[in-house]
């Protein structure tokens, strides 16, 4: 009688346990996925950026005549 009273005991510390375990790995694994978001975000923020700045400098003619001067057109590798 006494032993089923300490196995009912074991079994709830056992259960309780593997609860707080599962809640751990769950809250890990979604603090990860979020860096993971933080991060993709911030690259597709600045490939934004690189484009906005891409258009704005081939829309200008004046600079793509004078900028062509400076560049090599044929690249011989």
């Amino acid at each position: 009688m006494i032993f089923n009273q300490i196995k009912m005991y074991l079994l709830g510390v056992v259960a309780f346990v593997v609860t707080v375990f599962g809640i751990y790995l769950k809250g890990k694994s979604a603090g990860r996925q979020g860096a993971e978001n933080k991060h993709m975000r911030r690259r597709v923020d600045a490939m934004k950026q690189a484009k906005d700045v891409r258009d704005e400098v081939e829309s200008d003619p004046d600079l793509v005549r004078r900028a062509s001067e400076w560049l090599r057109t044929n690249d011989k590798r």
